[in-house]
């Protein structure tokens, strides 16, 4: 796959680089792991959305800019430690540099590096005698260093489009918006929707300090509502502008769920003897924490006050900021509005009898044990998020990511699960330097749909194992009626060495892998087993390059009651995009089907919507809807099987539900429930509880979808040539794709 440009043409995007220290792993934050050197530039993130996000932005039209934000269309951010920092070169195509930097050394190492670079940088930084300060940086500036740069470019290539970036830098103008009849209340639960409306140029009538009264948070979930819902009316008043016919909207609402490691959340380490008074104490608060403040009397909350809790207390509020900034950078960046939900839904006390009832081989036989300890989870999820807030969630109309570590996914919006009502995908917030990367990766990339005209399969089951040919069966069947368009490429490994080798050699964009996996209690980690061995994923990092797109057909991946050192998350860690991975166990020939049928509709579905429909699709799409089909599959089976519906009326039942999946129909849901009613007779309490047990003891709910599938795009050069067609067009405009190559936006 080969990245096609033009030899003089030039990138539009502005790189923010946030330069940290090298620090090491064993010096991440105790509660979340994120670099100390990241906990220091909360200032650089607060100040990045108040400049222009490219070449472009600032010289557009209000709506214009509105109108990018929700294709994603955001800003170039990328928190880089010195060391990796200083080898990278600054490129002719690709010249517009702001570096930022908090400490002496930094800025001394990028000052020397600055000299060896052909083009110069803006540097902000806190320290430095000729650096521009963070409380004085302006947009001005950042257009004055664009211009120097275009003179170098002018002096280096007459043939650079330079006369038409100058012209373009003298339209900028300062961003104006109207001012909002709401009054901000700045706190971290309301921060993410504040900083994307002043992105854009809001203003506000006022500022107000956020307070509720002791064990009342209504006035928290009051502030968090308005602010949500005041980006929500942004979204709303968008214009159907040219760009969406080649940049589909990105996830318009953000779930955020904040939380700590999984060994500090649920246990103290054994006491020393000389610890300070108050430390225990306060990590207990931490843990016990449910609301978005803490709740107690004052001898429950005194050890906040003693210097070994203030200590920590600090050092989680610094976790927390970060986390929320990079949130509302990646908000700011794709116009998305943010749901800040309480601790409590890390403490579902509920999930373990869940999770202890699948990994048990817990069956059904008439018993509807499944659905009560899932209905039981769900019900906790339920009670401590905010109904208004689930109600803002629900009415997203592009996809939800969410930044948590509990599994959101099940929480009920209407009578379906969030995984199987919307689109959606997570980055985990554990451990959060993985979660700070995969924030601030916004490049999308471009995909043909004949991308995933081969899959790889990598299978590691030995050879008296009886679910080995479970795949192999079921993408023989799948192959074959795919009309040509899909083939499976299955190699077998024993050894990690083979393992590596196999996903190293693919040049494809899509990968399965067909074996064992779990998550062991007690050494906290996940792994896939390949022959006698058992891999843990992280350790592949730098060994390893997975194709985009990953999906681990094996049993708890990302399992959602053990540590953050997941297969899954892993992956992500070693340059995977897309993640598909498993909460639970799964059953062999249904992980085997839905497998098989996601990669049918990769193939098939994709060429149906680019090629014939003309219009680009999100791999988070993809995934949705395959979730919901594998459901209704269940559903359908359950009732066929249950006599409940005549099997002469069955097939075509099931090809008219589906097709109101396949058609994007935005009532999917509620007409699916109708064709059932009216083709079985069932009173509707009877078909909820079919629904019900279905959702409790099929596979689809075991599924999670992790990374950034958002920034997977399924086009090709006609769809992405509409936008030019409708009077788009420029030397900086974001490369296009070709039918056998991939561009960054």
């Amino acid at each position: 796959m080969e990245i096609k440009t033009s030899p003089h043409s030039l990138s539009n995007a502005i790189r923010y680089v946030i330069v940290l220290t090298d620090d090491s792993l064993e010096d991440a934050s105790l509660f979340q792991g994120i670099s100390p050197g990241m906990l220091d530039m909360g200032w650089a993130m607060r100040l990045i959305p108040h400049l222009p996000a490219d070449v472009f932005d600032f010289g557009l039209s209000f709506q214009a800019r509105k109108s990018r934000r929700l294709t994603g269309h955001g800003w170039s951010w990328t928190p880089l430690s010195l060391s990796n920092f200083l080898k990278l070169t600054i490129s002719q195509d690709d010249p517009f540099w702001v570096v930022m930097t908090g400490t002496a050394k930094a800025f001394s190492a990028v000052t020397e590096w600055e000299k060896r670079q052909t083009f110069p940088i803006l540097k902000i930084s806190t320290t430095g005698k000729r650096s521009l300060r963070p409380e004085n940086a302006r947009w001005i500036h950042v257009r004055d260093h664009l211009r120097a740069v275009a003179e170098k470019l002018r002096l280096l290539n007459a043939q650079l489009p330079v006369d038409e970036l100058s012209t373009t830098l003298s339209a900028w103008h300062a961003p104006k918006a109207p001012i909002l009849a709401m009054v901000a209340k700045p706190h971290n639960s309301t921060i993410a929707n504040l900083i994307v409306l002043q992105s854009l140029g809001y203003q506000f009538q006022g500022e107000k300090t956020l307070t509720s009264p002791p064990r009342d948070e209504r006035p928290h979930i009051k502030a968090m509502v308005e602010a949500a819902l005041a980006v929500v009316a942004v979204q709303d008043s968008g214009e159907l502008v040219p760009a969406f016919l080649s940049y589909p909207p990105k996830p318009d609402r953000i779930v955020l769920a904040p939380a700590l490691y999984a060994h500090t959340r649920e246990r103290l380490p054994r006491p020393t003897g000389d610890e300070p008074p108050g430390i225990r104490e306060t990590i207990r608060l931490l843990q016990q924490q449910t609301g978005y403040m803490f709740q107690g009397s004052g001898t429950d909350v005194a050890p906040l006050m003693l210097p070994a809790g203030q200590y920590i207390l600090g050092m989680r509020t610094k976790e927390l900021n970060a986390q929320t900034l990079a949130v509302s950078l990646r908000a700011a960046s794709t116009l998305a509005s943010t749901v800040r939900l309480p601790n409590g839904v890390n403490r579902a006390t509920e999930l373990r009898d869940f999770t202890g009832y699948a990994r048990g081989g817990g069956t059904v036989n008439g018993s509807n044990k499944a659905e009560r300890v899932f209905q039981s989870v769900q019900r906790s999820l339920q009670r401590h998020a905010p109904a208004d807030l689930v109600d803002i969630i629900a009415s997203s109309q592009t996809g939800v990511k969410l930044v948590a570590d509990a599994p959101l996914e099940w929480l009920p919006i209407g009578d379906l699960p969030m995984s199987i009502a919307l689109n959606v995908s997570r980055i985990p917030a554990t451990p959060g330097n993985l979660m700070m990367t995969q924030l601030a990766n916004n490049q999308t990339l471009y995909l043909p749909p004949d991308a995933f005209a081969e899959v790889l399969v990598v299978s590691s089951f030995g050879p008296s194992d009886p679910i080995r040919n479970d795949v192999r069966q079921a993408m023989s069947v799948i192959a074959t009626n795919s009309n040509a368009r899909l083939k499976f490429y299955q190699v077998w490994v024993n050894t990690s060495e083979e393992f590596i080798a196999a996903i190293n050699g693919f040049r494809g964009a899509m990968m399965i892998f067909d074996g064992h996996g779990s998550h062991d209690k007690n050494t906290g980690v996940g792994v896939l087993h390949i022959g006698a061995e058992k891999i843990d994923i992280w350790q592949l990092r730098g060994q390893m390059r997975p194709p985009p797109v990953v999906l681990l057909s094996a049993c708890d991946t990302q399992s959602p009651d053990r540590t953050h050192a997941t297969a899954g998350a892993g992956f992500l860690a070693c340059g995977a995009i897309s993640v598909v991975g498993t909460f639970l166990p799964v059953r062999s020939k249904n992980a085997a089907s839905l497998a098989s049928r996601l990669a049918l509709r990769a193939a098939w579905y994709t060429q149906a919507v680019v090629g014939e429909s003309k219009r680009p699709i999100l791999w988070s799409e993809i995934v949705g809807g395959m979730l919901r089909l594998d459901f209704l599959s269940d559903l359908m089976t359950r009732l066929e099987k249950e006599k409940v519906v005549d099997v002469d009326r069955a097939l075509p039942l099931r090809g008219s539900i589906n097709m109101l999946v396949h058609t994007r129909d935005p009532d999917w849901w509620s007409e699916t429930k109708q064709k059932l009613l009216d083709a079985t007779g069932l009173d509707k309490e009877a078909l909820k509880k079919h629904i019900s047990r279905t959702l409790a003891e099929g596979d689809s709910i075991r599924y999670t979808h992790i990374g950034n599938p958002d920034l997977l795009c399924i086009t090709d050069a006609a769809v992405m040539m509409q936008t030019r067609e409708h009077g788009r067009t420029s030397a900086y405009a974001p490369q296009t794709a070709s039918t056998g190559g991939v561009a960054p936006a």
